[in-house]
């Protein structure tokens, strides 16, 4: 078993999808090749708990359940070994007695964006764009697998390819109940019961976040990393009629809960 000491040495990030996980995993993704273990750096390995929106099901990764995960965690503790994952609420609420115990005492970091509204529209215009797309975000053929839905600048086609799927797929940006119930379970969840029941992890808030704090704090040097869309504004696919129901239902919550926790209305 690892000493407390040792165990300091890991740091495991927790937050909500598109809260910047993959631009901050990326600098922990670097630290872990030299103190750990890691999977390829893309969301259907760093993203251990996910689901995957049932893309690639012929993948064995993909087919593994949460019990054979973890069991993955525990045999490679067993040889000293720690593995880099991000890990998402939504993915680790149905293990979190699990995971709370297995990571106790380890480097948490607890990241949420300030922005809660900002954040919302990200997530349900992204929302609305797989749910036009049935699901599917990449393409497969013997010769490659295409991604029809980036959701940040990898290369310098990204954003047009983007462009090109919403009108493809002719999606609609409108109000989601589900969705929106389910991001604010996320919220509760991480600040009423992640943030509570860990002991004193570090909660960071995105827009405090730049290239040379997040080398500093993983003790990296990292020349390239992700970076967000430069020419989408996210709200302004949304009908004003529509924009106006979300607001409403988001003001409700926001003025009621969100503000308690810290979050702004921008």
């Amino acid at each position: 078993m690892l000493l407390d000491d040792d165990k300091q040495k890991y740091p495991i990030l927790i937050s909500l999808h598109k809260s910047g996980s993959t631009w901050i995993n990326s600098f922990i993704h670097k630290r872990y090749r030299g103190i750990g273990a890691t999977l390829p750096p893309r969301n259907q390995y760093t993203e251990f708990f996910c689901k995957n929106r049932g893309e690639n099901e012929k993948h064995k990764f993909v087919q593994r359940t949460n019990k054979e995960r973890i069991a993955l965690l525990e045999q490679l503790r067993t040889f000293g070994l720690e593995l880099n994952l991000k890990a998402h609420v939504s993915q680790i609420i149905p293990i979190w007695p699990w995971f709370k115990e297995f990571y106790k005492d380890y480097d948490i970091l607890v990241c949420k964006r300030r922005n809660i509204f900002s954040h919302w529209i990200n997530l349900l215009f992204f929302f609305c764009i797989y749910e036009a797309t049935n699901n599917v975000s990449e393409i497969y053929t013997e010769e490659r697998t295409t991604g029809i839905i980036p959701t940040k600048i990898r290369t310098e086609y990204d954003e047009d390819i983007l462009k090109s799927t919403i009108q493809q797929y002719k999606v609609q940006f409108k109000f989601n109940e589900k969705c929106f119930r389910d991001f604010v379970l996320h919220i509760r969840f991480l600040n009423d019961v992640i943030i509570k029941e860990l002991d004193n992890p570090q909660v960071i808030w995105t827009e405090d976040l730049d290239h040379a704090w997040l080398e500093n704090r993983f003790h990296v040097t990292v020349k390239k990393t992700v970076e967000p869309f430069k020419t989408f504004d996210f709200a302004t696919y949304f009908k004003p009629e529509d924009m106006t129901i979300i607001k409403e239902k988001f003001e409700e919550r926001f003025f009621n809960e969100f503000q308690f926790f810290g979050y702004e209305y921008k």
